[in-house]
């Protein structure tokens, strides 16, 4: 489709390593990272529906603040003006999400792969793997009460910084907002 725009973010497993996203490629492509990067966080990025390269809001959460919720987080996550991305930073196994917080990605679409990163942690016991890095993203808007959802893609693992490469897809007649669109976007030549 003319006007699709690709998305990719990548996370940090290694201290110093910041998560990014890049919207388009090339000499167009727009790269955008926490305003205050933290090791051992997480990072979630509000960008804008009608011009995703722009970062609306961002939340860095020390992951020592897994089972909480941050503090006026919803009225964006609620608004399907927005897409989010939540990337770890450099995450202490000892810091998955809990609680509040792990319901809270659940109702935004996490699924099998945090439920894989919790299991490691419960199962193997502290120690036995020290760090892991995880994503979630998908279009902001209500949840619940009979609404469908729209979709959310995540990945997660211990080995490896996560790596997500979509794209953002306008409306049929090319103009936004975007969506994102499980495919790839490339240039070719």
């Amino acid at each position: 489709m003319q006007n699709m725009l690709a998305y990719t973010i990548t996370g940090s497993i290694n201290s110093g390593i910041v998560p990014y996203i890049v919207i388009g490629q090339g000499a167009t492509a727009q790269r955008v990272k926490p305003q205050a990067p933290q090791d051992d966080s997480y990072w979630i990025a509000i960008l804008d529906a009608n011009s995703p390269g722009k970062l609306v809001k961002d939340f860095v959460i020390p992951g020592s603040n897994n089972s909480s919720i941050p503090s006026g987080l919803d009225a964006y996550m609620s608004n399907p003006a927005y897409i989010f991305a939540l990337v770890t930073q450099y995450l202490s196994t000892l810091h998955v999400p809990q609680g509040d917080f792990y319901d809270y990605l659940v109702k935004y679409g996490s699924g099998r792969a945090l439920q894989r990163l919790e299991q490691l942690n419960t199962s193997l016991g502290c120690g036995s793997i020290s760090r892991m890095s995880y994503l979630l993203t998908g279009q902001c808007g209500p949840r619940g009460n009979g609404i469908p959802s729209p979709p959310s893609y995540e990945q997660g693992t211990f080995q490896t910084p996560v790596l997500l490469t979509m794209s953002l897809m306008p409306l049929p007649n090319g103009q936004p907002p975007y969506s994102i669109c499980d495919s790839n976007t490339f240039i070719t030549r």
